[in-house]
């Protein structure tokens, strides 16, 4: 006996979906890691040089206000067990692209 049920494709399937309300804040963070990497490698040429633990103090600050901004700026509403998202929320993204971006002005400044 054939079915009388016919194959129509899911109406999600084709439908656009908006971004994530976190995709900002991620993609904020990876340019403020760039621009903290950079930031830190300036810091350092201005004042003559100086120990790592400045320039980790630098990023962990750039990391902590952008946490503040994002949380008084679009997610003041946001639920109590969602809150957590706003700090973990690219967080590896920003340590990589501070440590790259750090590096790769550092090794520059020292071959020129």
């Amino acid at each position: 006996m054939a079915s009388t049920k016919t194959s129509k494709p899911d109406s999600s399937a084709t439908r656009v979906l908006p971004p994530a309300a976190f995709d900002k804040l991620y993609w904020l963070r990876i340019g403020l890691g760039a621009l903290a990497g950079v930031a830190t490698e300036g810091t350092q040429l201005l004042y003559g040089g100086f120990d790592w633990s400045i320039g980790v103090s630098i990023g962990i600050g750039v990391y902590l206000v952008s946490y503040y901004a994002a949380w008084f700026t679009w997610y003041r509403g946001l639920p109590k067990e969602q809150q957590g998202k706003i700090y973990t929320t690219g967080i590896g993204g920003f340590a990589m692209v501070f440590l790259f971006t750090w590096m790769l002005f550092f090794t520059l400044q020292s071959v020129g």
